[in-house]
C-alpha cells in the first residue's frame, strides 16, 4: 500500500480537473465522497475542505466582472505579501 505521506496535498490549479474527471467516471453523493474519490485515483491528498474552498472561489469569480483589474492587482499583491500563489488566477 502506498504510503499517504508521499502524496502531495490538490491545489486550486488541479482540483477542477480532478473534480470534472471524477464525476465523469463516478455520480459521487457529496464532498466527501469526491475527496475520497480524488486521493484514491490521483497522485495527490484531497480534503473535503479543498473542495469547499474551490466551490466558493468558484462561486466568488463568478460574481467578479471579469475585467476588474483593480480588483485583480489588489487580490495579486495581497498573496505576494502572504508568499503564496494567487488561487483566482
Amino acid at each position: 500500500m502506498q504510503d499517504i505521506q508521499a502524496k502531495p496535498r490538490v491545489t486550486m490549479l488541479d482540483i477542477g480537473l480532478y473534480l470534472r474527471t471524477i464525476h465523469l467516471d463516478y455520480k459521487p453523493k457529496d464532498n466527501q465522497e469526491m475527496a475520497d474519490l480524488i486521493t484514491e485515483h490521483f497522485p495527490v491528498i484531497c480534503l473535503v475542505e479543498d473542495i469547499e474552498q474551490y466551490e466558493t472561489m468558484c462561486y466568488y469569480n463568478s460574481l467578479v466582472d471579469e475585467d476588474d483589474y483593480d480588483l485583480m492587482s489588489r487580490r495579486e499583491k495581497y498573496f505576494r505579501q502572504l508568499g503564496v500563489l494567487n488561487p483566482f488566477n
